[in-house]
């Protein structure tokens, strides 16, 4: 299979995980509330640590949403035969595997820190351990794939694919300047 098809296919399989992890993430915000209103009363500090487990977990759904709609863009620019391509898919690339790296550190996972077992039994239903696993999960292949489309991308295939054809050109070369034809 051609290295750019393979490249695509990875790119837009990493899109669709990134939106899995937003859709999971919407869902847990959309739950949030009423498992907030179950499973109280709550302390002060339990307080403030489901305050900021919400906000990072909206964090969360915002940055997988936005990284799925640059996945997207980043997938749609990968067949356009231009010198640039290539340059352009691996520096948004990298700028894909930052940002999930950044999400990890500031997911909502990183805030919950309880002081004991037993706090930490009590807001554990709040973000269940599926959802830590998937976000993992989602992080380490997307990373893989794009790393994969990037290695594809630069083989000389691609090279070939992006640089020695041009669908636009209308004038494909003389062999003779008795081919040239002058205006008068």
């Amino acid at each position: 299979m051609h290295p750019v098809r393979v490249a695509l296919r990875l790119l837009t399989a990493c899109a669709a995980l990134q939106l899995g992890q937003a859709a999971s993430a919407c869902w847990l915000l959309l739950r949030y509330g009423r498992l907030v209103d179950e499973l109280g009363p709550w302390s002060r500090n339990e307080a403030t640590l489901i305050e900021a487990v919400y906000t990072h977990l909206t964090g969360a759904a915002v940055l997988a949403a936005g990284l799925s709609a640059l996945l997207v863009g980043i997938a749609l620019a990968v067949p356009r035969r231009t010198p640039y391509t290539r340059s352009l898919v691996g520096w948004a690339l990298l700028l894909v595997t930052v940002s999930l790296l950044l999400g990890v550190v500031y997911g909502p996972d990183a805030v919950l820190l309880p002081d004991n077992q037993s706090q930490l039994d009590h807001l554990q239903p709040l973000l269940p351990l599926w959802y830590t696993a998937q976000q993992g999960l989602t992080v380490t292949l997307v990373i893989v794939g794009s790393a994969t489309a990037v290695v594809r991308l630069s083989s000389e295939a691609a090279g070939e694919y992006y640089l020695r054809h041009d669908p636009t050109a209308t004038w494909r070369g003389f062999t003779s300047w008795l081919d040239v034809r002058f205006q008068d």
